[in-house]
């Protein structure tokens, strides 16, 4: 796991794993390359507005997982998200025309150290400190842009407020203020951005840290017992909680089990309208003030995948942010 305070730029190679690449460096020819499925049909958007992110390839089952994990923690050569200074190259922090120069020059090399490195660390650049500038970088390193993964639901906002830029906020609605987004990878189910850079234009007054973490090193260092078992039977979470319903405890106990039936179809039909994955509702309590709510539960998921261009096992799972257990845990720290 990197950690270090920002302004820094983080740029990280989709552990997401998708059917279309952001970029296109050579893969690892001392590892196996796994077979990419076919993509699955695609969701129209406006003709002015970015592509839809691609589709997440979930691949092939992994015959024997602990065999998997052992073969990994052999290796000793997985280094993670190297460090890029400005000084290092031999340019000062504000020469922003050498900074765009040097990356243009040394793109498919930066590239292919995301692709065998995990990610790539960019300090002392004072090019990536404007919405320009980051533009202005990510396009010379030849990556292409696509809609936020959580464009259908509206989950984050633009930071020039353009609907169609490329260039999104953090989740910062006033609902999440107390939630800790855990360790997570870019995906939304059925989606997922080949690669991502992450950049902070304004630093925290306090704290502020930006954690990224490798998940090769993630499976690799789980107990053999815990990843076959979470392998075996694969994860479901909650992806949306509707916290709306404290009302329905008021109505007549006659009354409850349709109303509740009704409400749940409702909703049922608007969220599957809205998002590209299928979602299950369930009724139960939650928050802060234990409420009625929905709960959204998103399709089961394999918490380990082989990555399609290195062939590598890694962890691919957002459990950590939405454990229920693991949440609390960290509520009571």
């Amino acid at each position: 796991m990197a950690k270090f305070s920002i302004p820094a730029i983080a740029m990280a190679i989709g552990a997401s794993v998708s059917t279309t690449s952001a970029f296109a460096p050579a893969a690892s020819m001392s590892r196996p390359t796994a077979v990419v499925a076919s993509p699955l049909q695609m969701s129209s958007v406006p003709a002015d507005s970015p592509p839809l992110a691609p589709l997440t390839v979930w691949g092939d089952r992994i015959p024997d997982i602990l065999e998997s994990q052992r073969q990994l923690r052999e290796r000793s050569d997985m280094e993670f998200a190297p460090t890029i200074k400005s000084c290092d190259i031999g340019l000062a922090r504000d020469d922003t025309k050498g900074q765009l120069a040097y990356v243009k020059e040394n793109a498919m090399e930066i590239k292919q150290k995301m692709v065998d490195k995990g990610a790539v660390i960019f300090r002392e650049f004072d090019l990536m400190k404007t919405q320009e500038g980051f533009v202005q970088f990510y396009e010379a390193l030849g990556m292409k842009t696509c809609l936020d993964p959580l464009h259908s639901v509206s989950a984050r906002p633009t930071v020039d407020g353009n609907k169609n830029s490329p260039v999104y906020e953090a989740v910062n609605k006033e609902s999440r203020k107390n939630f800790f987004i855990g360790m997570h990878n870019e995906f939304v189910g059925t989606r997922a951005p080949r690669a991502a850079a992450f950049v902070c234009f304004k630093a925290a007054e306090t704290g502020g840290e930006f954690l990224i973490a490798d998940g090769r090193a993630i499976f690799r260092d789980l107990k053999p017992e815990l990843a076959e078992k979470l392998y075996s039977r694969n994860i479901r979470y909650s992806v949306m909680e509707l916290p709306f319903f404290g009302w329905v405890d008021g109505m007549p106990e006659f009354l409850r089990p349709p109303l509740m039936s009704a409400l749940k179809g409702l909703v049922s039909a608007a969220i599957n309208s809205k998002v590209d994955f299928s979602v299950d509702l369930q009724w139960g309590e939650g928050g802060y003030d234990n409420v009625k709510m929905l709960q959204a539960r998103a399709p089961s998921q394999p918490p380990i995948l082989i990555h399609p261009v290195t062939g590598e096992p890694h962890w691919f799972c957002n459990v950590h942010s939405h454990s229920s257990k693991l949440r609390k845990d960290r509520e009571a720290m």
